[in-house]
């Protein structure tokens, strides 16, 4: 076969390609081949005579012929040769089952947390608010509120892989929170009042260091570095607070009373509608101040922080 043409058995002669395009069927039709016997293929009906086998209406099927697919005879097929198994080397017996792992490994995994930020929580529109709370940059919050945010707050950065060390004059309202919340007693420590510590910070495992201590927040603030925050903790906002509020990147307030509202609003520079806002807000719900855009959203606790730190309140 050359070219693509169709040359018949016993003929040597080299037949012309057809004409026509090449190349894949167009969907318009199917090209014409040239017929193996090399006679042009006429319109004409096929006659009977032409193929044996055809049956016309009102003629009888004739006889079957010996040797024919339909007289039952096949063709003889060619002996096969059959080729023996050849035997391979059994495997290993697969162990499936249980597996124990040891505590000391299981304490080596670790989950990082991504780059885009901590959910705090949703807006309005039911669209995620996160927030930058580690940056490879010093960071300072501040969160106007009660124990239960500062609670879901920290459970949240501890999911993103953060180590927490927890200054508070109440110990016992955070005793046990890192067993609870971790299953290990290296994520959060806490401490009894202020006092020095160092602690390492990664991207991958960053650093929050939550200051609860009273009115006037942290009285002798950290030096951070890359991928270290400072949480201050007011739960209530006078004006002994007003230097931790001035030092934050970002205010993090659940609802405020009337008098904690104007305070924020001579502090912030809010406006009226914001201060507002700020008195009305559901106990479930967080106003954030500060990167360039305001926003408020709901917490939506999950199940566990539900279960753990009861319903939300101020």
């Amino acid at each position: 076969m050359s070219g693509g043409a169709l040359v018949p058995l016993g003929d040597d002669r080299v037949r012309p390609a057809p004409n026509g395009p090449a190349g894949p069927l167009n969907a318009g039709g199917v090209p014409k081949l040239n017929p193996v016997s090399g006679v042009p293929m006429s319109g004409a009906p096929v006659s009977g005579a032409s193929m044996p086998g055809l049956v016309r209406p009102g003629q009888q099927q004739p006889p079957l012929g010996a040797g024919t697919v339909y007289g039952g005879v096949e063709p003889a097929q060619p002996q096969r040769q059959v080729a023996r198994p050849r035997r391979l080397r059994p495997f290993q017996r697969l162990r499936a089952g249980m597996h124990g792992v040891s505590r000391g490994a299981l304490q080596q995994i670790e989950v990082p947390g991504t780059s885009s930020g901590l959910l705090l929580g949703r807006d309005g529109n039911k669209a995620p608010v996160l927030v930058r709370m580690f940056r490879d940059e010093p960071t300072r919050l501040s969160l106007i509120g009660g124990l239960w945010a500062a609670r879901v707050t920290v459970f949240r950065a501890l999911a993103m892989g953060a180590r927490v060390v927890v200054f508070t004059n109440q110990p016992s309202e955070w005793q046990g929170f890192g067993r609870w919340a971790t299953g290990r007693d290296d994520r959060v420590a806490v401490m009894s009042g202020e006092r020095p510590v160092t602690v390492g910070a990664t991207a991958t495992s960053p650093a929050l260091m939550l200051y609860d201590v009273g009115l006037h927040g942290a009285q002798q603030p950290p030096a951070l570095g890359p991928w270290q925050t400072q949480l201050t903790v007011l739960r209530q906002l006078t004006a002994y607070g007003f230097p931790s509020v001035q030092a934050s990147n970002m205010i993090f307030l659940q609802r405020l009373a009337s008098g904690e509202a104007y305070a924020a609003a001579s502090v912030l520079q809010l406006t009226s509608e914001t201060v507002n806002l700020l008195q009305v807000m559901r106990d479930d719900m967080m106003a954030v101040l500060g990167g360039q855009a305001d926003r408020y959203l709901w917490l939506n606790p999950t199940d566990v922080e539900s279960g753990q730190f009861g319903a939300a309140r101020r």
